[in-house]
């Protein structure tokens, strides 16, 4: 048994049906049965299904209501630097929602609530049930169905989001929707896949410099290795486009949080450091890079970093590329070329060894 509730910041007229799809974002494939003792319409059971790998029963389960014309675009909000750049990248009329968890993540309501965003608050983070999927995060997105009737769904995720977003064929350039958002009515328009946190901190500053300093103190508290990280990067960044970004200057933690080879997303930056700076030891990002690694870095041009991977975009909504183009374009960020998948392929054998690439 579970206690949990949501709450909207307005009225979005949630239905017994969104509701079936956002809690099967919580059952994961963690159950062999999934019954909702609600109305569902019929049209969400195999979705469910697909998502979940059980057996999928509700009382009474109702036939399909017809959804009519869809339009538009959704991103799930959270404030960060990569929701923004996405945002940046988005139609003007893009319609956003953000997820209030609570607890220690209070900090990002503050920042997200200066933005016109629908609000979904939830205790669902005091449950073990979001271990079964990391789709709950877009749970917001799924009750904001029925009242914004967008068509897309866009999330901040970005190239280092997964190891295997850096293999020959990643699972990700197909851009399918994901079960529970695909009930939900929407398409899956990743619009910073292909952007690493280089890029997307190049399309903020050249779109919205003044909001990297509050963003920034949003992301995380004082001492997290995150907040650590998104600093140092924000200034190495501002420095190469000469923007100047005004933030207190973060310490660095007492000791790196991770040894290189732990985390996949840090191992990526820590080389793109040393490639421009030389050396990744002074500033506390990571401990324990092989010598060998940190040589190899030092002599690589790691400029794909700062633009956009044509294979992560490779089936993004064809509706949408013109405008995602031109938004690009305007950033200045640019395409891979071969030099830069030259580079790429490198980095890629530099971290095999200590990730599943």
């Amino acid at each position: 048994m579970h206690d949990l509730w949501f709450e909207t910041s307005h009225d979005v007229g949630i239905t017994s049906t969104s509701m079936a799809v956002a809690l099967s974002t919580l059952c994961g494939r963690a159950f062999d049965k999934v019954h909702f003792n609600f109305p569902v319409s019929q049209g969400v059971i195999t979705p469910i299904t697909q998502l979940t790998q059980a057996e999928v029963s509700a009382t009474p389960t109702q036939s399909s209501d017809p959804s009519g014309a869809r339009r538009g675009n959704l991103l799930s909000f959270s404030g960060g630097f990569d929701s923004l750049a996405a945002r940046a990248l988005m139609p003007s009329d893009t319609k956003l929602v953000s997820m209030d968890f609570g607890g220690r993540f209070s900090r990002e309501r503050d920042f997200f609530d200066r933005f016109d965003t629908l609000r979904v608050s939830s205790n669902l983070l005091s449950s073990p049930l979001r271990r079964n999927s990391w789709s709950f995060m877009g749970i917001g997105a799924i009750l904001a169905s029925d009242f914004h009737h967008c068509e897309y769904h866009t999330f901040g995720g970005i190239l280092e989001a997964g190891v295997d977003n850096m293999r020959v064929k990643p699972a990700a350039a197909a851009a399918g929707t994901f079960p529970p958002f695909r009930a939900a009515g929407y398409t899956n328009a990743p619009y910073v896949l292909g952007l690493t946190e280089v890029g997307t901190l190049i399309v903020l500053l050249q779109t919205n410099p003044e909001l990297v300093a509050p963003s920034l103190s949003s992301l995380a508290s004082p001492g997290e290795e995150k907040l650590y990280r998104k600093a140092v990067l924000t200034r190495l960044v501002a420095d190469t486009l000469n923007i100047t970004v005004d933030f207190d200057d973060i310490a660095p933690p007492a000791e790196p949080h991770f040894r290189f080879g732990q985390n996949f997303a840090l191992d990526l930056l820590s080389l793109y450091v040393v490639s421009r700076r030389g050396d990744v030891a002074g500033l506390r990002l990571v401990s324990d890079m092989p010598p060998s690694v940190t040589e190899a870095a030092k002599g690589l041009d790691m400029a794909f970093m700062e633009r956009a991977n044509p294979t992560l975009y490779e089936h993004f909504p064809q509706p949408l590329l013109g405008g995602l183009y031109r938004r690009l374009g305007e950033c200045g960020i640019r395409w891979y070329t071969e030099r830069d998948w030259t580079s790429f392929r490198t980095v890629r054998e530099l971290l095999a060894p200590y990730h599943r690439i």
